[in-house]
């Protein structure tokens, strides 16, 4: 094994204690004991068949129209839509059940799967190109408040489902188009892994148009050669961030800096840059609610703060008072659903202008 995926397995060992730790109730694992062993794992998925995949434009090109159902009155971008592919990783719905991983035959987790993330999250990338989001054995919430040797082995089976559906996604069905890479909280750390082992160099340097993993805390020392994002239009770099209301910090981020541990990297979903001003309200374009309706633009401020935070205010709309939190992981990208959706959309097309049209390179 090389030194580099050494260092990116004890990262990912390292990364289990954190942004779980201190979420809130919706989002608690419940006192339920665990399961004293891994066993029996569910069987992976096979990504050759439709059922292994929640929308997968290979199978159902109009797997897209099933996100947006009866909401197209207020979003209707499918003549707009680029050649680039969107590949999503939901992030964690499995918070109750002794076992540590949930495989892809529960029927009742796929729906939830289906209904929350996938319809909320993944439906912002709807409108740039053909979009890819697996199934997978997703690991239990947990793993990442304990952080032991049963939720890294967790963690791991919840990735190679993740790998072998990227790696089938590339053999069959990419055929050199751009990428966008897209995931929220495990979602998100499973991408986080996907850049290092796919995108960092080889052919799929250069097919990156930006990568989209909020919610996770990531470190400038986990990436040789993948930039944080410091303008609206670069590419080939990664937007991440972990939204709190000001002044509120989660303890284990608290004890992670006062260990002398570099601040987690972010960038603001709304400017798309590192200022530690707050963003003009009228430049936030507009959140989507958990009823799956939008908001009016002018909602939110949000800045960056010096330990890695990006802090909002509480939302300038009716029932604002109602939403208020410290803790927004929930919103991660809700919040700034339009903002994220037209800065995907700049960068893809900035991505297009820049280079030419050329035969598919070499698959890893």
């Amino acid at each position: 094994m090389s030194s580099r995926c050494l260092v990116v397995r004890a990262i990912r060992i390292a990364a289990f204690v954190g942004v779980y730790a201190s979420l809130g109730p919706a989002f608690a694992p419940l006192a339920q004991t665990p399961s004293a062993t891994l066993e029996p794992v569910p069987a992976p998925p096979s990504y050759t068949e439709p059922d292994a995949w929640t929308v997968c434009a290979a199978f159902d090109p109009t797997g897209h129209d099933r996100i947006w159902a009866k909401k197209r009155k207020w979003h209707d971008r499918r003549d707009h839509r680029e050649d680039v592919d969107v590949f999503y990783i939901h992030p964690t719905m499995y918070m109750e059940g002794a076992a540590w991983n949930v495989g892809p035959e529960d029927a009742s987790m796929n729906d939830l799967v289906d209904e929350w993330p996938v319809r909320h999250q993944s439906s912002i990338f709807t409108s740039v190109g053909r979009l890819y989001a697996p199934r997978y054995r997703q690991a239990h919430i947990r793993i990442f408040s304990l952080g032991d040797s049963l939720s890294y082995l967790a963690a791991e089976v919840a990735y190679s489902d993740v790998k072998a559906a990227f790696e089938h996604y590339l053999s069959h069905w990419n055929q050199g188009r751009p990428i966008v890479l897209a995931g929220h909280s495990q979602g998100a750390y499973h991408g986080r892994t996907l850049l290092q082992e796919f995108f960092e160099t080889g052919a799929l340097a250069d097919r990156l148009v930006a990568a989209y993993l909020p919610g996770m805390d990531m470190y400038p020392e986990e990436f040789e050669t993948i930039p944080l994002c410091n303008t609206p239009e670069e590419t080939g770099c990664l937007c991440t961030w972990m939204t709190y209301a000001e002044g509120h910090r989660p303890r284990w981020l608290n004890d992670k800096l006062a260990a002398g541990h570099s601040a987690p990297l972010c960038v603001n979903p709304i400017t798309w840059n590192k200022s530690e001003r707050w963003s003009p309200l009228d430049a936030h374009l507009g959140a989507v609610l958990p009823n799956f309706r939008p908001t009016k633009s002018g909602a939110i401020q949000c800045k960056l703060a010096p330990d890695g935070v990006l802090e909002v205010t509480r939302p300038r709309m009716f029932g604002g008072k109602l939403l208020d939190r410290e803790d927004w992981h929930e919103g991660d990208l809700n919040l700034f659903w339009f903002n994220v959706e037209e800065n995907v959309r700049r960068r893809t097309q900035n991505w297009l202008s820049n280079h030419t049209k050329s035969q598919p390179a070499e698959l890893p």
